[in-house]
């Protein structure tokens, strides 16, 4: 809307008084005829839209930029989360390794009647604990995994009730 419009309208041809008359005189008709619109004053409106216009631009750009920004971060923090709780994983698999054999040796010794039981029950003590960290540990990977997923542009279409149902069915 910044320039005018300009419309040109052109009409040739030729007139008879009579259809039989084809061979007879005729008259020859033409027209030109052109049209030149724009507003005179509109207050600034013309260049008011145009701003507004940029401005809603300028914002979809910047929303955009923070949306891939958000996935880019939600993606690394994943990321970063399954390589630390890999790392954390290995390392308490290898403790309640070891302290499984030690309760297992804690055991035999009691069997062979060179420990008391309390060795056993201590070394017991030291294995539960270990393993409801490492069961923790792979909760903690397993959701990881699932935030990966969502920030990858994977999503759940169940509510969380829904969820609920179908464990209790499944349960049953």
């Amino acid at each position: 809307e910044f320039f005018p419009k300009l419309s040109l309208t052109a009409l040739f041809g030729t007139a008879r008084p009579e259809v039989s008359a084809l061979t007879g005189g005729s008259a020859t008709i033409w027209a030109v005829a052109g049209m030149l619109s724009g507003p005179l004053f509109n207050a600034g409106r013309t260049l008011g839209t145009y701003r507004a216009s940029v401005a809603q631009w300028e914002q979809a750009r910047l929303q955009y930029e923070q949306a891939v920004l958000t996935a880019l971060r939600e993606v690394s923090d994943a990321l970063t989360a399954l390589g630390k709780l890999s790392e954390a994983e290995t390392g308490q698999d290898r403790a309640v390794k070891a302290l499984e054999e030690a309760v297992g040796h804690a055991t035999d010794r009691y069997r062979y009647g060179l420990a008391s039981y309390f060795e056993v029950l201590e070394a017991q003590q030291q294995l539960y604990p270990a393993q409801q960290t490492l069961a923790q540990i792979r909760r903690n990977r397993l959701l990881a995994y699932v935030q990966l997923y969502k920030a990858l542009g994977g999503g759940w279409s169940l509510t969380d009730a829904e969820w609920t149902d179908q464990g209790e069915a499944r349960a049953r």
